[in-house]
C-alpha cells in the first residue's frame, strides 16, 4: 500500500526530529539550522500553509501585531493549496532575500 502524501510528509518531519537531535549532539549548528529549515517547509506544506499567510505571520510576528481580521476561528476549515509538479514554491534563498529586503527598506 503506498503511503498518502500527508503521511510521507510526516514520516520526513519525524526523520528530520532524530536527524536534528544527533547533528545537535555534534555541535554542527549550521547543519541544524539548515535541517530545521527544511522541517519548517515540511510542516507548511504538511499543513497547507501558503507563502503569502507565512509571510503575513513573520511580519505580524515582527511588529507584534498577531490579531487579524482575516484569522480564522478555531475549527474553521481552511482550503488547502493543491500539491504537485505545478506548484512551484520558491527556494529558502529566495524567501530568505525577500525578508532581508523588507528590513531593509523599512529602515
Amino acid at each position: 500500500m503506498v503511503a498518502s502524501m500527508d503521511e510521507r510528509l510526516e514520516q520526513a518531519v519525524a526523520t528530520l526530529n532524530t536527524l536534528i537531535e544527533q547533528i545537535g549532539g555534534c555541535g554542527l549548528d549550521q547543519s541544524v539550522f539548515f535541517l530545521q529549515m527544511a522541517r519548517l517547509q515540511l510542516k507548511l506544506d504538511l499543513n497547507g500553509v501558503t507563502d503569502h499567510e507565512f509571510g503575513a505571520f513573520c511580519d505580524a510576528v515582527e511588529n507584534g501585531t498577531l490579531d487579524s481580521p482575516t484569522r480564522l476561528r478555531p475549527g474553521q476549515p481552511r482550503g488547502r493549496p493543491p500539491r504537485g509538479p505545478g506548484r512551484v514554491r520558491p527556494g529558502a534563498d529566495e524567501i530568505a532575500l525577500r525578508r532581508v529586503g523588507r528590513r531593509r527598506a523599512g529602515q
